[in-house]
């Protein structure tokens, strides 16, 4: 064990007691100083090292191999010189100038790993949060806002990879104008920023982007960014998108940004692509697979909620049943591929022109449901009848092979309250969209139960066809 003395209690001596007195190899036998409240004497004392006022005690100790002077007193100096033991080293004058910048060195190399292992370790809670999610929007929002953060930024965005359309899409941003969240998707243009950034394996930095030949984003500009750090988010090799943060001034971010941004971006890609695998599959279990509409057993289910509550807060409700008059011949005429393509351009109308509470589903074959929470049979045909045009309109191929030279629709509704139960007001639809056809389709029938028991009555509503479709 290598025996120290300390004399002088300034602010060098705090230093070098941290530093010496983590050592296994050095016992620090004693500081000394003049004034005992110096911050090198009460740090000794905290860590039971023996503190004197009078130095010349400290030099006749047993075991002493080095006397530190961390005075900068000159006279001090001269003294420790003269009266130290002939086997004892004097560390003093430039020789304690460079073990001062050496203990500095130290010192600042260890605050830069005590940084360092703090960032990583937020890193790993980071990936601990988005992990702990399963909803794909949470997770774009904490990217981006974690993002942010680690690297000190005013502004950040994620934008996901279309495989389909093979395009950008807008998942999440901060710190921006709402005229930025309405450019929401975007081509990827061989040679352009966006392509560079996809092919990289590393961050690329922007640190002025009126000085990158590539950046041409008008929008961008207008937002006022000028330098960008982005990362490719790739999970296995596959492309999941990137992760923009922003400034809106000139910037160069240092090694450490980057290598944290990376790192987040690595992790971040991962529970994406979990999330949005998930996401997928929850969807595709709900969702027919040639409209994208809700299937029949997704339909069924929220039909029984939303009649249950209906019924529980006596509110409005609306079931309409709709089916494509004649599709049989459509079929027969121009093949089930024709005819699977108008059955996805009906379902893609009827989402187009409903309301977003609405439940849109593919009831089966050529036939569709729609329930509509908070309203009436007149409010029903209303939305109905800006759909029937939208069908009227559309350009579909060989519509005038068609009876009536037109592809046209039936429909049935029925509403609660009146306290049917959900079989109830299912079979009074499918009835009132069968007296629809019964009637000579093209149509739009309500039901209307006498509550006596007696036969239904029947209101009807047909769009007058339009002059070119000649329908008798």
């Amino acid at each position: 064990m290598f025996g120290v003395v300390i004399i002088g209690g300034g602010e060098e001596c705090v230093a070098l007691v941290e530093i010496l007195h983590e050592d296994p190899h050095i016992r620090i036998l004693g500081v000394s100083d003049r004034n005992p409240d110096t911050p090198g004497m009460l740090l000794a004392r905290r860590l039971g090292i023996n503190t004197v006022t009078d130095y010349k005690l400290l030099l006749t100790l047993p075991n002493l191999h080095a006397i530190l002077d961390a005075s900068g007193n000159k006279q001090i100096g001269r003294m420790l010189s003269r009266l130290r033991p002939p086997h004892v080293e004097l560390i003093s004058g430039q020789m304690a100038k460079q073990m001062w910048a050496h203990v500095v060195r130290r010192e600042k190399h260890r605050d830069t790993l005590q940084t360092m292992l703090f960032q990583y370790q937020s890193i790993y809670d980071i990936g601990l949060k988005l992990s702990a999610s399963q909803d794909l929007e949470r997770i774009l929002f904490h990217t981006v806002e974690d993002a942010t953060k680690l690297t000190h930024t005013h502004a950040g965005s994620l934008a996901l990879y279309d495989e389909v359309k093979t395009e950008m899409y807008l998942g999440m941003s901060k710190g921006f104008s709402r005229r930025f969240s309405k450019e929401v998707r975007w081509q990827i243009r061989k040679g352009g920023l966006t392509h560079t950034i996809l092919n990289s394996k590393v961050p690329v930095m922007i640190p002025d982007v009126r000085e990158y030949p590539k950046f041409d984003n008008p929008i961008m500009l207008k937002e006022g960014v000028r330098a960008i750090l982005a990362a490719p988010l790739l999970a296995e090799g596959k492309i999941i998108g990137i992760l923009y943060v922003n400034d809106f001034s000139p910037r160069e971010f240092t090694k450490r940004d980057i290598s944290l941004f990376g790192l987040l971006g690595s992790i971040a890609a991962n529970i994406i692509d979990k999330a949005q695998m998930l996401e997928h599959a929850m969807r595709a279990s709900i969702t027919d697979e040639l409209t994208g509409l809700y299937n029949h057993r997704h339909f069924a289910h929220q039909f029984e909620v939303a009649v249950k509550q209906a019924e529980r807060y006596r509110r409005k409700m609306a079931l309409v049943m709709i089916d494509i008059d004649d599709f049989k011949h459509y079929n027969d005429t121009h093949g089930h591929p024709r005819g699977n393509e108008v059955l996805r351009q009906v379902g893609a109308l009827l989402k187009k022109n409903c309301r977003d509470v609405d439940i849109v589903a593919r009831y089966g074959g050529e036939e569709f449901a729609i329930i509509m929470p908070e309203t009436s049979a007149e409010q029903a045909t209303r939305v109905l009848t800006r759909f029937i045009k939208a069908v009227a309109d559309y350009p579909f191929k060989g519509k005038r092979q068609q009876p009536g030279k037109a592809v046209t629709l039936s429909m049935g509704i029925a509403t609660h309250p009146g306290g049917p139960g959900a079989q109830k007001l299912l079979h009074w639809a499918d009835t009132a969209l069968y007296e629809a056809k019964r009637q000579g389709k093209n149509r739009i029938v309500f039901y209307s139960d006498a509550a006596t028991g007696g036969p239904p009555s029947w209101s009807t509503h047909r769009k007058p066809p339009r002059p070119s479709q000649k329908i008798p």
